[in-house]
């Protein structure tokens, strides 16, 4: 009776701990802002506007009551590991192209996108009474897998030299454009790694051309932001950007957002936009 008794009150005391611990990750994870762009998953998130992956992994020791603590945390560990890769097949190159139809020919994607996995970071680690373990492991899409999945047309623009840089800058004392701002919401747009730009004629406005892979790898093509109050104080666009409205989605099989003929012209004559595209200085703002 005694032991009995020695066991419940130790059992008590293991809950008690369990939960203070869940509870103080619970508090110290931090959370995506409000005005971040966040696609949900059943086990885990993109955050498009930190470029932040999370996955969820899960294991208990169930029909097996006698399986380690460490089997276990490693279960939930290699479930993590599975869920990483699932989202990063599902993120969208374009809007017709995901990662996962990209990589399907491709072994080198497969294995950086195990790889990205298996060098994810655990940011939350919890037990039940039950000593199941749930862990979140996270990730960035930046550096190495962008590395491995944007096109290859975005290629390496050199620097522009002393020479020309002075001649096609604006006089002293004209206001230059530091970043360009795409204002998508209400357009249904939904984020990928590599969007398009065009005007009402076609002209492409923003697209790999345009982009020097240095920037795009380490910073990502663009940045998205769901509040537009937020996305004029992000220091990517600098303190003077470039605001144009984006009329409708069109074209196939890669959909563009498209600006119009006067919002085109504007950008056009802003001859410093070749260096705040280059250096990926663009957010797109969806709902």
């Amino acid at each position: 009776m005694k032991q009995n008794r020695k066991g419940l009150i130790y059992s008590s005391v293991i809950a008690v701990v369990f939960l203070f611990v869940n509870s103080f990750c619970l508090a110290s994870q931090e959370q995506p802002k409000s005005y971040h762009c966040v696609t949900q998953f059943e086990n885990g998130t993109i955050n498009w506007s930190t470029g932040n992956i999370i996955g969820i992994g899960k294991a208990s020791p169930e029909g097996n009551r006698e399986s380690s603590h460490q089997f276990v945390l490693g279960s939930a560990r290699a479930d993590a590991n599975r869920r990483i890769i699932e989202i990063l097949k599902q993120i969208k190159i374009f809007n017709t192209l995901s990662v996962g139809e990209y990589a399907s020919k491709n072994d080198v994607i497969l294995a950086g996108m195990e790889k990205t996995a298996r060098d994810s970071i655990i940011s939350k680690q919890y037990y039940t009474s039950a000593l199941s373990v749930e862990i979140w492991i996270e990730t960035s899409m930046f550096g190495g897998f962008l590395q491995l999945v944007l096109p290859e047309e975005i290629r390496q623009i050199p620097k522009i030299s002393p020479e020309i840089r002075k001649k096609n800058s604006k006089p002293i004392g004209e206001n230059l454009y530091t970043g360009l701002i795409i204002d998508a919401r209400e357009l249904g747009f939904e984020p990928v790694l590599n969007p398009l730009i065009v005007s009402e004629q076609g002209y492409e406005i923003y697209s790999s051309v345009f982009i020097s892979r240095e920037f795009a790898v380490q910073n990502g093509v663009c940045k998205y932001f769901c509040s537009m109050d937020q996305a004029l104080k992000d220091k990517r666009i600098g303190n003077r950007p470039l605001v144009l409205k984006g009329l409708r989605k069109e074209g196939k099989p890669t959909t563009a957002i498209v600006i119009n003929t006067s919002d085109y012209r504007l950008l056009e004559k802003a001859t410093e936009r070749h260096t705040f595209l280059k250096e990926c200085r663009v957010i797109i703002v969806l709902d």
